[in-house]
C-alpha cells in the first residue's frame, strides 16, 4: 500500500494557495512556546523545569535530565513532544522525593537552557497542555501580498481541517508500513515500547481519511446529520442526529466543533456521518481488524481547528511571520499549508 502521496494529497479547504517559501531554514525560523493547563504548587516532591531547547527533540531532553539528576527514565515526565529542528521551550518535571535537587542552571549549554524551577505535588501528565504558542519564518517567501491576506481570512473565519501531519507517521511513513505487513499477515504489535505509537498511527491515518471526505464533501466545518460535536477548549462531547439552526450558529462561531473518529466510534445511526466513517472502515479493512484485535479504545478528535490569535506580517522582501496558538494535538503545519505552500528544508 502506497502511503507516501498520504499527506501530501489530503483536500485543501479553499484549493490549493499560489505562494511558496521555505520551512525550517534553521532551528530559530520554528518556535514553539508551551503553557501549561494549570500553575505549578511551588512546593511538593516533583520538580517542574521549564526548558529552552534547540536541536534537541523531547526524548533528548528526558535522558538529560534522568542522567544528571541520577534518576531512572521512568522518573521524568513531559506534558507534550517537541521537534528537534526548531526552538522549543516546555515543561518537564522530575520525581525526586525527600531532595533538594542538583544545580539544574550546570545544565545550560548552547541547545539546553533551563529557564525556571518551581516544584508540584503530582508529576507532569501527557496532554496538559493549555495552548502551543507559535511564532515562525517562511523564508525565500513567493507570494501575491493580497492572496496571502484573503487566505489569512479564511483560516481566521473557517479554521482549518485538523489533520495529523507527517510527523505523526514516523520517517517515511514506515510506521504505517511496519503496521500493515503486520496486520496484513495476522499478527499484533509485540513491541511494548513502539505499540502505541504504531497504532495511534493507523488510527490518524483513518482520521485522516474520513477528514479529507468532509473536506471534499465541504461539511468539516458544517454541523452534519449525525454528528458528536466538541465544546471548544474543552474535552466533553455530545452527539445529534438531526442539524438544527442553532447548531449551525454554534459551529460558525466556534463554539462546538464536528469531530472525525479514531477507529471504534463510528455513529451507530443510519445517517450521513455513519456512512462517511464507515466507507473509509471498509475501505482500510485490514488496519481496522487489527484495531480491533489490539482493542484500542474509541475516541473522536474535532476536524477542524481555529487558530488563536492569528496574525502575519513580512518582515523583509522575502520572509513571512506568522504568529498564533493552538490547543494541544494540532499541528502548526496544517495551519501553514492552508496559507502557502512550502518545502521543509530539514526535518524534525
Amino acid at each position: 500500500m502506497n502511503f507516501e502521496s498520504h499527506v501530501e494529497n489530503l483536500p485543501y479547504a479553499h484549493g490549493e494557495p499560489d505562494g511558496k517559501g521555505r520551512l525550517r531554514a534553521i532551528a530559530e525560523h520554528f518556535c514553539v512556546e508551551e503553557t501549561l493547563t494549570f500553575t505549578p504548587s511551588g512546593e511538593g516532591e516533583h520538580v517542574f523545569l521549564y526548558i529552552k531547547k534547540t536541536g534537541l527533540n523531547t526524548e533528548d531532553v528526558v535522558k538529560i535530565l534522568s542522567k544528571y539528576a541520577g534518576v531512572t527514565r521512568r522518573s521524568v515526565s513531559y506534558a507534550g513532544m517537541k521537534d528537534r529542528h526548531a526552538v522549543t521551550k516546555q515543561w518537564f518535571s522530575v520525581q525526586l522525593p525527600g531532595k533538594e535537587g542538583p544545580d539544574w542552571g550546570a545544565l545550560n549549554s548552547e541547545q539546553l537552557k533551563v529557564e525556571l524551577v518551581t516544584r508540584h505535588l503530582k508529576k507532569l501528565k501527557r496532554g496538559t497542555i493549555k495552548h502551543n504558542q507559535f511564532t515562525i519564518l517562511i523564508s525565500n517567501a513567493v507570494a501575491d501580498r493580497q492572496h496571502i491576506a484573503e487566505r489569512a481570512a479564511m483560516i481566521k473565519r473557517d479554521g482549518v481541517p485538523n489533520y495529523f501531519m507527517q510527523q505523526r507517521f514516523g520517517y517515511a511513513y514506515q510506521n504505517l508500513k511496519r503496521v500493515y505487513e503486520r496486520f496484513e499477515q495476522g499478527e499484533t504489535i509485540r513491541n511494548k515500547k513502539l505499540k502505541g505509537l504504531f497504532l495511534s498511527s493507523v488510527r490518524s491515518f483513518l482520521f485522516n481519511q474520513v477528514l479529507a471526505q468532509r473536506v471534499s464533501d465541504m461539511t468539516w466545518n458544517k454541523a452534519t446529520e449525525g454528528d458528536v460535536y466538541r465544546l471548544n477548549g474543552t474535552r466533553q462531547s455530545f452527539r445529534e442526529d438531526a442539524v438544527t439552526d442553532e447548531l449551525q450558529l454554534r459551529t460558525m462561531e466556534h463554539d462546538i466543533h464536528p469531530t472525525g473518529p479514531l477507529f471504534g466510534s463510528a455513529s451507530e445511526n443510519n445517517n450521513k456521518v455513519h456512512r462517511i466513517e464507515t466507507a473509509v472502515f471498509s475501505a482500510n479493512s485490514i488496519f481496522c481488524n487489527g484495531l480491533t484485535k489490539e482493542r484500542m479504545e474509541p475516541a473522536r478528535r474535532s476536524l477542524r481547528v481555529v487558530p488563536d490569535g492569528f496574525s502575519y506580517d513580512f518582515i523583509d522582501d522575502e520572509t513571512l511571520r506568522l504568529s498564533f496558538k493552538l490547543q494541544s494535538g494540532s499541528y502548526a503545519t496544517a495551519v501553514i499549508r492552508e496559507l502557502i505552500n512550502t518545502v521543509t528544508v530539514r526535518e524534525p
